[in-house]
């Protein structure tokens, strides 16, 4: 089981650093699982993202990952920078990903800021902003 969900791994021995570039790793792979009770687990319950299109909610989100509308095959981030202020994290990567959308291809190249909540058992994501890449067509 990961480092995240239920404290259990290496959470008690690695740094806050270490454990958040972890979770990214982990959440990356459980979003192109499209399983999103995979993904529910790295997510608060009112986790908001924030893209094109406007708010989108973790229900709207996972509705359609559920439903196949949306499918990721791949996503991987580069850490930028990581700050822990108390029980709370500001994770920022360049990202990358692809996937379909209603059957066409999406690709995204783009910066993403997340922040989480320690909640003393494991992180969270509370909210995802995605900002496109300059020249990033979508």
């Amino acid at each position: 089981m990961s480092a995240f969900i239920g404290g259990q791994g290496g959470r008690r021995t690695q740094s806050p650093k270490e454990q958040l570039a972890e979770f990214m790793l982990e959440w990356s792979a459980a979003i192109v699982s499209n399983d999103v009770t995979k993904m529910g687990a790295f997510t608060t319950e009112d986790w908001v993202l924030i893209d094109r299109p406007g708010a989108i909610t973790r229900e709207a989100f996972h509705r359609v990952v559920s439903d196949g509308s949306l499918r990721h095959h791949s996503m991987d981030h580069d850490i930028l920078d990581i700050r822990c202020i108390d029980r709370l994290a500001i994770v920022r990567t360049h990202g990358r990903n692809t996937a379909t959308f209603n059957g066409e291809p999406v690709r995204a190249d783009e910066w993403t800021t997340n922040i989480l909540l320690d909640d003393g058992n494991q992180w969270r994501c509370m909210l995802t902003q995605l900002t496109p890449m300059a020249g990033d067509p979508g």
